[in-house]
């Protein structure tokens, strides 16, 4: 009887998987699935208010569950990508859950999302949504701060973190500068432009403005203008933009901030290290104490050439989790995936990984 309740799981999981690779793969069709989805309303807890979130659910009997972390994008699930992600999930066979996370929607990295998360998988929980109480958790890019909180606290299938962060200051770095710490040479890498003021935003009330509303509203209009045009990273092709959103600005000291914090003027880097040293360091902002706590499988997951958060931090995750692990992967980058012409070259070690992150994902799913 066990053995064949074995078999049963098994087939399942390798069901699951290969439905997975269908909607997932680099092979994909690029079909927006046609799944079922609703907006729930996660609710207020002590000083934290209400958010939506939107809740996928397969066509026919689902398979696993998995509570999505979105990465920091003003449209959280509303971005056409992660929504096309969310329901290729669910066209697979997984109840998803994606929470509006407030502190993303404001371009904000706070310690407040661990405890939003938190309410989204509590919610998720006894919603009676998913087909069991150990919901997955996979989380994109910064998600992995409020992922690894989650992770740390309640008993979850498994985890897994796609392109996230281990070092806060490092990836800060990055952004701005091209360089990390964790690498073997300390030469700048490509690295995209449009983060930087997104970086400096968090650290705005560090940074003199004479009227820190103000900048702040036209670094977010900034965002909005160019993120996601990957013309606009290349050949300064994002000054005109700048200098247009500049002059609505009423004093000079915040036109000429604004413009180093989009890097079309020069200073972006000093304006970093100033507004760092201000506030004392980013300790509060790193996953990696939640990650010594993770009980359950972890898997981290990076695109090779990462041009926002640095490829090394997924084996600093790996080595951090009880039970962790690491795959890189030239098949999806930081904001896109790689056509099958570009992955043949590797193609060996490509599939490899493909097998090792669809599996992890079906099994944190359906533990």
């Amino acid at each position: 009887m066990q053995s064949s309740l074995r078999s049963n799981d098994g087939a399942a999981s390798l069901r699951l998987v290969a439905r997975l690779a269908r909607t997932l793969g680099p092979w994909a069709s690029g079909r927006v699935p046609d799944v079922a989805r609703r907006s729930v309303t996660i609710p207020t807890r002590r000083d934290r208010p209400a958010f939506e979130a939107w809740l996928y659910t397969p066509r026919a009997r689902p398979l696993g569950a998995l509570l999505v972390a979105p990465g920091l994008h003003w449209l959280g699930p509303a971005d056409p990508r992660l929504d096309g992600f969310c329901r290729s999930l669910a066209d697979a066979g997984l109840v998803v859950l994606c929470p509006f996370l407030p502190d993303f929607g404001q371009m904000r990295v706070r310690s407040s999302l661990g405890g939003d998360l938190l309410r989204a998988f509590d919610f998720f929980v006894a919603s009676g949504e998913a087909p069991h109480d150990r919901p997955g958790v996979f989380s994109i890019s910064f998600g992995s701060l409020p992922a690894l909180f989650v992770a740390s606290r309640r008993p979850i299938g498994g985890l897994v973190c796609f392109g996230g962060f281990a070092d806060f200051d490092d990836t800060l770095r990055f952004c701005v500068s091209g360089r990390t710490r964790h690498a073997t040479s300390d030469a700048p890498r490509p690295h995209d432009p449009l983060n930087a003021c997104v970086v400096l935003l968090n650290l705005l009330e560090h940074l003199d403005a004479t009227s820190p509303h103000e900048v702040e509203l036209a670094w977010r209009a900034y965002v909005r203008r160019t993120w996601g045009r990957a013309h606009l990273k290349h050949h300064g092709a994002f000054v005109p933009i700048a200098h247009s959103l500049a002059r609505e600005l009423p004093s000079a000291r915040d036109r000429e901030l604004f413009l180093v914090g989009v890097r079309a003027e020069p200073g972006a880097e000093e304006l970093l290290e100033l507004g760092l040293r201000r506030r004392g360091g980013t300790a509060d902002l790193d996953p990696m104490p939640f990650a010594r706590h993770v009980e359950v499988s972890a898997t981290a997951v990076h695109g090779r050439e990462d041009d926002v958060i640095p490829v090394e931090h997924a084996e600093l995750l790996a080595r951090a989790f009880p039970n962790g692990r690491a795959f890189v992967t030239g098949a999806y980058a930081h904001t896109g995936s790689a056509s099958l012409r570009e992955l043949v070259p590797r193609a060996a070690a490509e599939g490899r990984a493909m097998w090792g992150i669809l599996s992890t994902i079906a099994q944190s799913a359906s533990p």
